[in-house]
């Protein structure tokens, strides 16, 4: 599907984006029908706009939890709650919940006709999101690579002037970052990629990154400044033929923007494709994908 689109120098994420217009939707119809059922609107907007905060508070504390090991370190970072990394189900039945107890707080007699009201304004919002999924699913493009296609093999280069090739990895996932050396979040989230290499490689997990249309002697100088060692891969010279273009190889994958992730499992098969910066907790979450399929 299409994760993320250029709005001017914004890059927007389609995920976030199609939640918060579902959620609006959502609180748009619950007060229709609050009108329509004669019950108080202000006290049906405190219900649903209270259970929706709970929602999404329990879908990021139960991923917190479940990937407890990378938030351990540096607990605060669970509050960082525009990085990724949510539990759907997890805030369903928070939500859910809080629903229920905001309910019966301002509406004791009309529970009913509240969860009513309630729930069928978050069941439209549930199936709007997922027809919107849906509906970036089928606008990607022919030929761009999203979840669940097989990954094509590509030539590089590697910072020592060695051919190499994606298939050079075949049976293990691979972590693919396409990164600049000017992106701020790229150079943010490399010792963290540097980190993971170090811990998943004897476990069948590969981290490559990719620098797109950069000089080499400029990449391998900044990868020797921060003292990165997980693989990095560059353009050939412009006339050494049979080598791909990192530019090219990004346009497959959608090229939208930096830093983007792409995680493939043991078979080739694209699991995930992500825009933007990467946490800890979401890129373990990730590579235990990797390592389950």
């Amino acid at each position: 599907m299409i994760e993320a689109f250029n709005l001017g120098p914004l890059l927007i994420p389609t995920r976030p984006l199609i939640l918060i217009l579902s959620l609006f939707f959502a609180f748009w119809l619950a007060n229709r029908l609050a009108q329509r059922f004669a019950l108080e609107k202000s006290k049906v907007k405190q219900v649903v706009e209270y259970s929706a905060w709970i929602g999404v508070l329990g879908a990021r504390l139960s991923f917190v939890a479940v990937n407890w090991s990378a938030y351990r370190a540096a607990p605060w970072t669970a509050l960082y709650f525009w990085q990724p990394g949510y539990f759907f189900l997890g805030g369903l039945v928070c939500g859910s919940c809080g629903a229920l107890l905001l309910g019966q707080k301002y509406f004791p007699a009309k529970r009913r006709v509240l969860f009513t009201v309630v729930g069928s304004s978050y069941l439209v919002a549930i199936l709007l999101y997922f027809a919107g999924l849906q509906s970036l699913e089928l606008l990607r493009q022919p030929g761009i690579s999203g979840a669940g296609s097989t990954v094509s093999d590509f030539r590089l280069r590697n910072l020592s002037g060695s051919s190499v090739h994606l298939s050079d990895l075949a049976g293990r996932g691979i972590v693919l970052n396409f990164w600049a050396t000017w992106c701020p979040p790229c150079r943010r989230e490399m010792p963290l990629l540097d980190d993971i290499q170090k811990i998943y490689q004897d476990r069948g997990i590969s981290v490559v990154g990719v620098a797109i249309g950069e000089p080499v002697d400029q990449v391998k100088s900044y990868v020797e400044s921060i003292a990165v060692s997980y693989p990095i891969w560059v353009d050939a010279s412009p006339t050494a033929a049979g080598f791909d273009r990192t530019q090219e190889i990004f346009s497959r994958f959608g090229g939208v923007g930096y830093p983007t992730t792409i995680f493939i499992d043991r078979n080739g098969v694209i699991q995930k494709v992500y825009v933007g910066e990467l946490s800890r907790g979401f890129l373990q979450s990730q590579i235990d994908n990797l390592l389950n399929s």
